[in-house]
């Protein structure tokens, strides 16, 4: 775990008939923070998506099939990461706010990511704020 972003390993259930992933569960929310919208993304060959930060938002992701290349940056120290997501590394990406993120598909494959946010996105207040450091 680093201090400006968690990588939450998870421990998926598994029998004959495959597996089961808890995303997330009331329990890893602090005090203050809720859940207000739950997305799917689909990512083609090439693309890169994010490439911004938040301000107020705390998002969690997670790759369910396929393999992402994640660029983080933050904001007040200015170190920056990247990592390799997969579906078969079971863990979740927890992203604070004032922390850059980005994710491109370089694979072949789609990756398929699911994201949680703590807050719903509303094209008239956004808090989203571009930033790219992810080609």
């Amino acid at each position: 775990m680093e201090n400006w972003f968690e990588l939450i390993h998870i421990q998926p259930f598994k029998d004959k008939r495959g597996s089961l992933k808890k995303m997330l569960m009331i329990s890893q929310l602090r005090e203050d923070e809720k859940i207000e919208e739950v997305y799917v993304l689909f990512s083609n060959q090439g693309s890169v998506r994010g490439n911004h930060y938040h301000k107020k938002t705390l998002e969690y992701f997670s790759v369910i099939s396929g393999k992402a290349k994640v660029a983080l940056k933050n904001l007040d120290t200015c170190a920056f990461e990247e990592i390799i997501m997969s579906a078969s590394s079971d863990v979740i990406l927890r992203v604070p706010p004032n922390v850059v993120h980005a994710f491109k598909n370089e694979e072949e494959e789609p990756f398929i990511m699911l994201a949680i946010s703590s807050k719903e996105y509303n094209k008239m207040d956004t808090d989203t704020f571009p930033m790219e450091i992810l080609e």
